[in-house]
């Protein structure tokens, strides 16, 4: 996907500059935080080429994520109905079509309602355990090499999958198929996915449908655990939404979270002084998360259909339209935060838009929230010194989701139990 725009500079004896922004790029997407600012500062209310609107000032955001003359329904987008023959009625899209992420009210309240039970305050605090335990067993198979290994693949993955698992119900013994099954699926959220990729994830979702119902109906769960509330649950949704919905909150429920656990651990050693900070005030850990949410947050874009005609910035964007909403160019708004570039772990207060807003404020966040906290609180505490090998940071090769293939970290001084 690449948009380009036209700068006029203040002074009038400068020529007229052409920035283009290529979201494929390899150096975008290591750093897209340059390039974000200046199309918030020239263009914040940008036609691309592909007729997508993107959005980058943070009160054209937040307005946006609230109005409900825009919603996640992207079949009431206009060039849904040129995609739709090209889907084929793919397995995929049946299954998408199904999500909470992807309905508008009342088909969205209807079924958020049923899985908000899994993420009330006291079952997430009730995790608390778990998710120490599970990330105590990770570091401590982790041990201490004397080579630097791959954060990714040993931690931030694995961490979250097994939460998610563990809060579902699933077996672990399948952890790697599942993870699998995920890491196929994930390109569906991304703005523009190749055939083939999209022909991957329909097998996946066809495969992963089969594992879920055949797992429940051999091992029924408990009455009072969650798919047990929803099981029970039939007048109000149906078998293929309850396996459709499954699938979501398992890829939503730990991709997001790897994403968080990866880039806030490479900002944190790409400012020592915060992470030792942050070391030396462990009581600053939650709004140290919040910063590390805001500051490289795990997703870029918001899509939005829009229903009726509005205006922004002095644009009228007409109905039917599709808006992407741009987290991280709104994260990083000087209007809203001081010094937005800078990572300050003691941030208050911070008004991030990371999780979205309105009515699809992201069901999962007290969960990654958590997550995230004792996740780095145990790093820290098995880890004294930690050191960063820039030269293998790799990033994965997409545009919404923001995420780490390599963070490759040699750990220096003894593991502590």
């Amino acid at each position: 996907m690449v948009t380009t725009m036209t700068i006029t500079p203040t002074e009038s004896d400068r020529p007229t500059e052409t920035l283009t922004i290529d979201f494929r790029d390899p150096a975008f997407r290591a750093d897209p935080y340059p390039q974000l600012a200046q199309l918030r500062q020239h263009d914040p209310v940008h036609l691309t080429s592909l007729g997508f609107w993107l959005i980058t000032r943070y009160e054209d955001v937040n307005r946006l994520n609230r109005d409900p003359r825009l919603g996640r329904d992207l079949r009431k987008w206009v060039g849904y109905a040129v995609l739709r023959p090209y889907l084929a009625e793919s397995a995929l899209e049946k299954c998408v079509e199904q999500w909470m992420f992807s309905l508008d009210p009342p088909q969205h309240t209807r079924l958020r309602k049923l899985f908000a039970a899994a993420f009330t305050p006291k079952i997430v605090k009730a995790m608390t355990a778990e998710i120490t335990a599970v990330a105590d067993e990770l570091l401590a198979k982790i041990g201490s090499p004397t080579q630097p290994f791959n954060f990714m693949s040993n931690f931030a993955q694995p961490l979250p999958v097994r939460v998610i698992a563990k809060l579902l119900g699933l077996p672990l013994t399948a952890y790697d198929q599942l993870k699998a099954w995920s890491d196929t699926l994930v390109p569906v959220v991304e703005p523009v996915a190749s055939r083939a990729k999209r022909e991957a994830a329909s097998t996946a979702v066809i495969e992963m449908s089969h594992y879920l119902q055949e797992t429940l109906a051999a091992q029924p769960p408990e009455p009072d655990s969650l798919i047990g509330q929803l099981l029970a649950a039939t007048e109000q949704m149906s078998q293929e939404e309850l396996i459709a919905n499954l699938i979501l909150l398992f890829v939503a429920g730990h991709e997001t979270t790897t994403n968080l656990l990866g880039n806030g651990l490479l900002a944190l050693l790409r400012q020592p002084d915060q992470l030792q900070r942050l070391r030396h005030e462990p009581m600053l850990m939650e709004t140290a998360v919040e910063e590390l949410l805001r500051y490289d947050g795990p997703a870029n874009v918001n899509g939005r259909a829009v229903h009726e005609d509005i205006e922004v910035g002095g644009k009228t964007i007409p109905a039917g339209s599709l808006v992407l909403c741009m987290l991280g160019a709104a994260n990083r708004d000087p209007l809203v935060f001081s010094d937005p570039d800078a990572l300050d772990i003691g941030r208050k207060p911070n008004p991030h838009v990371t999780f979205g807003g309105g009515v699809h404020y992201c069901l999962g966040a007290p969960l990654a929230r958590l997550e995230a906290q004792i996740a780095l609180g145990r790093i820290l505490h098995h880890w004294p010194v930690i050191a960063l090998e820039e030269s293998g940071v790799q990033w994965r090769d997409f545009i919404n989701l923001r995420g780490l293939e390599k963070l490759p970290i040699h750990i220096q001084g003894d593991y502590h139990e």
